[in-house]
């Protein structure tokens, strides 16, 4: 029983697979004891009167709790296979969801701020239109205004040349009864003379001054030309009207086309004011945009990066469950032909 002995500890020694079957990986359950330990455990058992079948019963249950951890560990892999396969779909998904965001974000900030410079440049014109719209404006109440004035002016000339000429009319009448000094008469010549240069009249008003003076130097003689002069003062009144009322419906329409002109102007800038006021909004709904947009960007870019490192990570321990797995097989299956090769050789040797 001692050569028995001593020859499967020499059996056992000489097919030991080294490190590999002596450092086992404590995967599951408590560490199994070495197989050195094995070994002298099943030595003692032979060298102190242990019968083959005891060893053999041994073996049996070393066979058996190989293939019980075996079994606990094709269940313990199975399980971490299936984790792992959720895992990785998850961040799969989780690295794609965020990838699409990303994309999506990126292409509506890039809308965003696509459309900000095109009302900020539409800005820029409005704001243009708006300066150059707002002179015409006040260069047209400009002109109004002159045109005002000189019409006034143009107005008050012919009135004070009717007053001279009705003034005239009635003096004539009086100097021809007796009524009226040559003094008198001197002092109308004289200011419709200064009528006739405001109205630039003057060659038909000198005509009258003349017959005027014609009727002061004739001491009576003026009864020839007294109608004459009536007529001419007459048809000038009639001028005058007729020319007070050209005047004022020529004004008449240029304040009508100043109104048009100017309600035109006066809307169309309303309209880019409110213009204006829809692009700002625009603008800092835009504003507001790009930075929702940019929040997102950066959010959905670190979500990818986290579940990137998670992926990578769950892959790099999945590798190593399936390495591990690997390993302790092959370990156990060495183990287990070891064991009946020195089951197999104990009861050879017993026989």
């Amino acid at each position: 029983m001692k050569v028995v002995a001593l020859t499967l500890v020499l059996l056992l020694a000489g097919n030991a697979l080294g490190g590999d079957l002596t450092n086992r990986y404590p995967i599951i359950g408590k560490s199994k004891p070495t197989l050195v330990s094995i070994l002298t455990e099943l030595e003692s058992k032979l060298t102190s009167g242990g019968s083959v079948d005891t060893a053999v019963n041994f073996l049996d249950s070393l066979r058996a709790s190989i293939d019980s951890e075996q079994i606990r560990h094709d269940l313990l892999y199975t399980d971490q296979r299936n984790q792992c396969s959720a895992e990785l779909e998850l961040r799969t998904k989780d690295f794609k969801d965020a990838e699409q965001v990303l994309n999506r974000a990126t292409e509506q900030y890039e809308n965003c701020s696509t459309s900000k410079k095109k009302a900020d440049a539409e800005l820029d014109n409005n704001l243009d239109s708006q300066k150059a719209t707002d002179t015409d404006i006040k260069i047209l109440d400009s002109i109004r205004q002159a045109g005002a004035q000189n019409y006034n002016a143009k107005k008050q000339d012919h009135i004070d040349a009717l007053r001279s000429i009705q003034e005239s009319l009635k003096i004539l009448d009086s100097f021809q009864s007796g009524g009226a000094s040559l003094a008198q008469m001197s002092e109308i010549s004289l200011r419709m003379i200064q009528d006739a240069v405001k109205l630039k009249t003057t060659n038909i008003m000198s005509q009258i001054s003349s017959i005027f003076a014609q009727m002061l130097t004739q001491n009576g003689g003026y009864i020839e030309v007294f109608e004459r002069l009536k007529q001419l003062l007459q048809n000038l009144e009639q001028n005058l009207y007729t020319n007070l009322q050209k005047i004022s419906e020529e004004e008449d329409q240029s304040i009508q086309e100043y109104d048009d002109r100017r309600v035109h102007l006066v809307e169309y800038y309303n309209n880019l004011k409110r213009t204006e006021n829809k692009l700002r909004d625009h603008i800092t709904t835009m504003d507001i945009c790009q930075d929702q947009q940019s929040a997102i960007i950066d959010s959905a870019r670190g979500k990818k990066v986290r579940n990137g490192e998670i992926f990578d990570s769950a892959t790099r321990m999945c590798n190593d469950f399936a390495s591990e797995y690997e390993k302790a097989t092959q370990v156990r299956k060495q183990e287990l032909e070891l064991v009946d090769r020195v089951r197999a050789k104990i009861i050879e040797r017993g026989s």
